[in-house]
């Protein structure tokens, strides 16, 4: 357990580094106009930019588990999965590394959603780490992370005023495409695997953390997931409609 624990501290370390060092450089080669865009702004480009190479990663990492460990499948509860955990590890160390992101800038009130979302991800991602079992629907909650380098990268476009250009449009429809995936469409999949061990008790002989992680924190990401997506989908509406008149 040790070592999933080194595993986070040194990705708090990475992203507060990709925050601070790399994130700037990335930026202003990207987007000549980050130069002129406001203090405040460039914060969050440079979050995002960090978000658009963890989301990357960690999909990367996360999709393959899913789809090519068959080990590691609904019915397989009780087993510990060393690069599951890990893998959690990584998501903890990013999600520490954000909310220090949002306190240095001032909105961690501000973002009450975002913070919400944070503080729950950053419990369940805790029991994940410390915890063996139900690795399977673990990894259902990272797959979830396949929509975040489209949903920050479209923020940046929109901060360096992109938004009338191709990249923008594109991105959005992969935005769309990946956050329907990563989080609406893996609810009832979920949903589907994990009501028999509810059912049969099995979940319970975990201990509270799983059944609260497994049950009532994931029912309120699902709702935060999906009010989320009714936001995307409003904003694109408005903005094919104000390009059609």
């Amino acid at each position: 357990m040790f070592l999933y624990f080194i595993n986070a501290a040194c990705n708090v370390v990475l992203w507060q580094a990709v925050f601070w060092r790399l994130a700037p450089n990335v930026s202003l080669r990207i987007f000549p106009s980050y130069e002129r865009v406001e203090e405040r702004d460039k914060l969050v480009i440079n979050r995002n930019v960090g978000s658009v190479l963890f989301g990357s990663s960690l999909s990367l990492l996360s999709w393959y588990v899913f789809l090519f460990r068959p080990d590691v499948n609904p019915e397989m509860v009780d087993m510990d999965s060393p690069v599951v955990r890990h893998t959690v590890a990584m998501f903890v160390g990013h999600t520490i590394s954000e909310i220090l992101v949002m306190t240095y800038r001032g909105t961690l009130l501000e973002e009450k959603a975002m913070l919400t979302h944070h503080v729950s991800s950053l419990f369940s991602g805790y029991v994940g780490l410390t915890h063996m079992g139900f690795p399977y629907f673990v990894v259902l909650f990272l797959i979830s992370e396949v929509s975040t380098p489209f949903v920050a990268l479209r923020e940046n476009l929109y901060l360096v005023g992109m938004v009338n250009t191709k990249a923008y449009l594109v991105n959005g429809y992969l935005m769309i495409i990946t956050f329907f995936l990563g989080r609406i469409a893996v609810i009832p999949h979920y949903w589907y695997h994990i009501l028999p061990h509810v059912v049969s008790g099995k979940i319970f002989q975990f201990g509270w953390a799983f059944v609260f992680t497994g049950i009532i924190l994931c029912a309120v990401l699902n709702v935060l997931n999906i009010y989320w997506f009714h936001k995307i989908l409003k904003g694109a509406l408005k903005h094919f409609s104000n390009k059609s008149s």
